[in-house]
Order: C-alpha cells, then structure tokens, then sequence
C-alpha cells in the first residue's frame, strides 16, 4: 500500500475507532442507567404494592374488629345463635348482608365453630352449609390473611381476606370478610403509567393492561409469566403472597414489570444522530487526510526520484532541503554520504588514472562496483521507505547507515590502497589549538613575517589521527609562507564552531588564511587535484594530500582568494560525539 493509502486508512482508522467506541460506550452507559432507574421504579413500585395490599389488609382488619364488637353488644344476635328463635332466622340470614354493605366489603361470611355457614353476605341460600375449611386456612398463613378466589352473583372475583373469631355464650364464631382485588384496584397500586402490576394463581391471572392480561394467558403456570416478560425485554420484579386455593394453602405471584420500549426507541434515535455525526467525520476525515497525504508523499516523491538516479555513473546528484522536519533531516543525510560517495569516487578514479597496469585498472573498477552495489540496495531501499513508510524512514536509515558506512569506508580504504596512502592511522580526540601550535613552530620564517596562532582555548576536540592532522596544517601553514610576497605578510590561523552552509550542521571551522598572492580563478578549481601546480619545482600532490587527509579525518576542505589579496582555506570539521 503506497503512503497515501496508508495516511487515508491512518486517518479513518483514528476517527472512526474513537467515534464508534464512544458511541458503543455512551449507548452502554444510556441503556445501564436507564436501566439502572427503572429496575429502581419497579423495587419501589414493588415495595408499594406490597405495602398497599397490606395497608388494605389492616384496613380489612380493623373493619373485621369492628364488625365483631357490634356482633358482641348484638343481643338479638346472641339470641339468634342460642337457638329456640325461628323468629330470628330471618335476622341471623340477613345479617351479613345488611353488615357487608355498611362496613364497605365485598363479601363477608359468618360461620359457626363447626364451620356452618349461619350468615353469608351474596348468597342467603348457603344458610347451614358447611365450610370449615377456610376460616381453618386462613387462621394458619401469617397475619391471618391472604388471597381468595371468591364468588359473587355477578361473577368470580379476587377477594384479600381476613378471618377473625368471636365468642359468644361459650361458643366460638368465625368472621370471614374480604375486599375486592380488580383491574382498577391495580391500577390505583400503580404509581406510573408506564409500570405494569399482575397478580396471577394458578387458574387466574389480573393485572392493570387488558392487553398485557391477553397477552401473559398464554402462560401455562404463573411461574412462566416473569420468563415470558423478562424475554420481551422487560424489567421484571416478583414476590409472593399467601394464597388459598380450594381449601388448600397456596401462593399467588405479585409481579412488577415495566417495558423498555421507550428506551429503545430512544437510542434507536440517538443511533441515528450518532449515525450522521460519524458520516460527516468520516467524509471530513477523507477530505483532510487526502490534502495530508498530498503534503507528505510530494517531497518523498521528489527524495525518492533523486535517489533512483543514484549510479556509480551519476553521482552529481544534490540533495538538499531547508525544511526543518525528518524529511528535510533525511535528506541532509543523504546529500553528506553522496558527497562522501562522490569524494570516495573521485578517490578510487584518481588511483586508476595513476595505475599504469591494465589489470589493476579492472581490478579498480571491479572493487569500485562491489562497494557501490550494496550502497545502491541501501538507497533504493530507503526510497521505497520514503515511499510507503515515512514515519519509519529515520530508524530504518539508522539500521541500514551501518551498510553505508561500511561501503563508503570500504571505498575509501580502497583510495587510500591504490593511492598509497599510509593505512596506520590511530584516531583520538585532538586539540587543533595544540595541533596548530606546532605547526605554526616548524618554518623558518623572515622578520616581516608574522605567524598567529588565533584559536580559542575552549575549542572542542576533533576526532582524528594526530599525525595527520600535523601534516594537513604543516602543508598548509608552508604553502602560505611561500605565497607571501617579498618575505612579508601574516599568516593566521582562527577557529569557530557554526553551520557548514553545504553540510547544514554545525561543524569546527578552521581557517588558515594569508595575505599573499592569490590563486587565480581558473586555477582555483584544480589546486586539489594530483599533480597540478604552478610551481616550477613543485609536485603537485601537496594539496591533494591535504584533501585527501582531511577527507581521512572526516573534513571538508574548501579555499577563498582573490588574486593579489591572499588565500584563505577553510577546514570543516565533524563536532565529535562526547
């Protein structure tokens, strides 16, 4: 994938990842609390029911209790039940529905302690029936109270029932009374309208929504009906309550539930507001990315299109950048080791030119290209990098610089063989001022000749070999003695640390300067090569040898002049690592 995919898949991978996290996590946190305060609505409305229910049960009770003191001071009662009165029959028979009207109940029965009904509030013809079984049930669940299907001549209802016992002349009466339990009782129990209450036993089912009471009769067992809700995604709390069913102790389930209906519409509408707030971040993300990677690849490109013009055939090729960023670092690195790769060219091509066999000419020639080889895998490697992975340009330079380095010092182990050049060099780290100190001390100079020696003390070390240092300053201080005119003039020797202006880094500068005759202008381009000279006793390989010690010692060596004003050469050195 080329860089420009890469930064558009980067750029949506960073917007789209956050945007779908946050939203999977807000609609995670919308949904626990909803949740969260709904499931707390129905324990409260739960708590409620319950607490209705038994708020309505001691209401029941205190009703009962106040029946049973009026059956207590109720003399013709007394006489009723004492037997021998057929007159008062007709009162005894009366009598629970004429109290269940006044005492607000939907049913009441009064029996006998052998359990014979003696007054019924609905049916006056269940006089002498008896029904023990009842008042016997309900004496034993907790309170004396609980739930009861119970009959009427309008139909079957849920009665809350209560029993209480009264004693009369020796003998003990059961009070059964109860209130209704209908869809409107349960709606009244319902604080919200949003919150559902279902009372169901085995045999029935009541609750405060027709719809959900169709719904929820599909359940074979009451214990299914919590299930049934919980997988319609509702909210479901249970708890039972005493129940008596055909004279045998049972429970009824009360459950609270509530749907969360409105909860997915709800973030089904804040899905689709997140839905078009990713769109737009994904188009805008698209749009951005495009102009970035525009920015990116276009100066990659351009590095990477110099770089494969990169020969053995073609080494005129400048990198140069003033952009401050990795690229611009990049290829200022890149323009240093071509340079070296030209000086180290140049080298191997100038021991060629002095070979006078044609074996070692080949020899040459196949040892320059066995160097060249791996710097150029290096190169195209590098620019296929640049190419696809600029963020990885810089170390993967660092892991490959080896290789690189390893070439050019190959190349340049070669000059220095074929141009036999001393190979035993010792590197340290050197004061130039103590270098240039003994230099300045070896000519024998006229009067009117003045030697200065301006270097600073605090100057940085270079790293290099000491002799050879002595050499290139020894050559260089001789060479402006002899430039002097008439035996007078100065030659100074000054130093500064600032930015090389063709490596762009800071270097130590060393200038040697003179005031004598100069270097013509077409001659300055050639003072470096082997064997010129303008002298007619010279050689021609003292500069050459300075350039070539100096490119040993890791400088550049570069000269100003102007003819009849003097010479100044400049000495670049690398800042050592300390």
């Amino acid at each position: 994938m080329k860089l420009r995919g890469q930064i558009l898949l980067g750029v949506l991978l960073i917007t789209v990842i956050p945007l779908v996290l946050m939203m999977q996590i807000t609609r995670s946190g919308v949904t626990g609390r909803f949740t969260e305060l709904d499931t707390r609505r129905v324990e409260d409305q739960m708590r409620l029911t319950r607490q209705d229910l038994a708020s309505k049960s001691q209401s029941l009770s205190r009703r009962l209790k106040s029946l049973g003191a009026t059956i207590s001071a109720d003399n013709r009662f007394r006489l009723a039940v004492g037997g021998g009165r057929d007159d008062l029959k007709s009162y005894l028979v009366d009598f629970a529905p004429r109290h269940m009207s006044l005492m607000n109940l939907d049913m009441l029965q009064i029996q006998d302690e052998r359990g014979r009904v003696i007054s019924s509030g609905h049916f006056r013809q269940s006089f002498g029936q008896v029904d023990a079984a009842l008042p016997r049930q309900l004496a034993l669940v907790p309170d004396a109270q609980a739930l009861i299907p119970a009959r009427s001549p309008e139909g079957s209802f849920l009665a809350l029932a209560r029993t209480m016992s009264v004693v009369l002349g020796g003998k003990t009466f059961n009070i059964i009374g109860g209130i209704s339990l209908d869809t409107d009782h349960l709606r009244d129990l319902s604080r919200d309208d949003d919150l559902d209450v279902v009372i169901t036993w085995p045999g029935g089912l009541l609750s405060t929504s027709d719809t959900l009471t169709e719904e929820l009769a599909r359940a074979s067992r009451p214990e299914e009906i919590p299930f049934m809700l919980r997988s319609g995604h509702a909210i479901v709390r249970s708890s039972e309550w005493p129940m008596i069913l055909e004279g045998q102790p049972d429970t009824a389930q009360l459950v609270v539930t509530h749907s969360q209906t409105s909860l997915k519409n709800t973030l089904l509408a804040m899905n689709i507001r997140m839905s078009i707030i990713l769109t737009l971040a994904v188009i805008a993300s698209v749009f951005l990315s495009i102009l970035l990677a525009n920015r990116i690849s276009q100066p990659l490109r351009d590095l990477s299109g110099r770089a494969q013009n990169l020969d053995f055939d073609n080494l005129d090729i400048r990198f140069e950048s003033s952009r401050k960023d990795e690229v611009g670092h990049l290829t200022r690195l890149l323009g240093e080791m071509t340079a070296r790769l030209r000086s180290g060219v140049k080298k191997l091509r100038d021991a060629e030119h002095r070979a006078t066999l044609g074996e070692i000419s080949r020899q040459v020639n196949h040892d320059i290209r066995n160097g060249i080889t791996p710097l150029r895998n290096v190169m195209r490697h590098l620019s296929e990098v640049a190419d696809t992975e600029p963020k990885n340009l810089e170390p993967i330079f660092q892991e490959r610089r080896e290789t690189l380095e390893n070439g050019l010092s190959y190349l340049e182990d070669l000059a220095a063989h074929y141009a036999r050049l001393s190979p035993g060099r010792e590197v340290s780290l050197v004061r130039l001022d103590e270098i240039v100190t003994q230099a300045l001390e070896g000519p024998s100079c006229d009067e009117g000749i003045k030697l200065e020696n301006r270097l600073p003390v605090n100057l940085p070390p270079v790293e290099a070999d000491p002799v050879s240092l002595r050499r290139i300053f020894d050559n260089l201080v001789r060479n402006a003695v002899e430039s002097l005119m008439d035996g007078k003039g100065t030659v100074a020797v000054s130093a500064f640390v600032e930015e090389d202006p063709i490596l762009e880094e800071m270097r130590i500068q060393v200038e040697v300067a003179d005031t004598g005759v100069g270097i013509a202008p077409e001659n300055i381009d050639q003072i470096f090569n082997d064997f010129f000279t303008t002298k007619e006793e010279g050689t021609g390989l003292g500069l050459s040898n300075v350039r070539r010690l100096a490119a040993d010692c890791g400088a550049r060596i570069s000269v100003k002049s102007e003819p009849g004003e003097g010479s100044i050469f400049i000495l670049s050195f690398p800042i050592p690592n300390l």
